[in-house]
């Protein structure tokens, strides 16, 4: 018997074939800044590529970040007639060095996409940096994981959604599946959130038809009549 190519695959090298990772959504050979390039140099970097966040690296090694807010409140105003000067000045003088932030928190390439988004959430920051054997490969926004909310939800394609208040049980998952099945609808997006109170889920599901009305009858006859529907586009 001969063996798949590349030898026999682990379950958890097939879990993460199967799991989106921050290496899929994440940009590749990000746009960054040195140490010693100017204030000036990054904020005509920030403009010039429409983003929010600039690495900073020493060779390819990721030695801190700097983002848009950090530059503008170390300098002065260039809208300010009295500080235009000022700003032109500054900003050509003091480098980045001097404003960035040493302290980074990162994600590797291999991370689930939740699990950036969730250090993102809890370190109330817009952008991980994305590391490999301490060299930088990439870089994930709150802007790429909210295409990917945005993905996961089925919001980019029309749909009727539906939400479903059910008891957090064994099994009522499972049932409400088969009922969409027994209506020949197809499910493009299923996300279960906790219920405002009590032991119970929220169901938000969008299915690609236009009436949802003989789901919500089918539904409702199996002991399910909390059922908000709408259509949406």
């Amino acid at each position: 018997m001969s063996l798949p190519r590349g030898g026999i695959r682990s379950v958890e090298e097939k879990e993460r074939d199967a799991t989106m990772r921050v290496m899929d959504r994440m940009r590749r050979s990000p746009v960054s800044v040195n140490r010693s390039d100017t204030l000036l140099h990054a904020l005509r970097t920030l403009e010039t590529w429409k983003i929010r966040h600039l690495p900073v690296i020493e060779g390819d090694r990721l030695v801190g970040i700097v983002s848009d807010r950090d530059l503008k409140k170390a300098a002065p105003s260039p809208f300010d007639r009295d500080t235009a000067k000022e700003f032109v000045r500054f900003t050509s003088a003091v480098t980045v060095k001097e404003v960035m932030s040493k302290e980074v928190v990162t994600t590797s390439p291999h991370c689930p996409i939740e699990e950036a988004a969730a250090l993102m959430f809890e370190k109330r920051i817009g952008a991980l940096p994305v590391v490999q054997e301490g060299r930088l490969v990439g870089i994930i926004t709150e802007t790429d994981v909210l295409g990917v909310l945005a993905e996961m939800m089925g919001a980019t394609k029309t749909a009727s959604r539906l939400e479903i208040e059910v008891p957090a049980s064994p099994g009522v998952l499972t049932d409400v599946i088969r009922i969409l099945e027994g209506q020949q609808v197809e499910i493009a997006s299923l996300v279960t959130l906790p219920a405002r109170e009590g032991a119970r889920r929220l169901l938000i599901m969008r299915l690609r038809t236009i009436n949802p009305d003989p789901v919500v009858s089918a539904l409702a006859e199996r002991g399910y009549p909390q059922v908000v529907s709408e259509f949406v586009s």
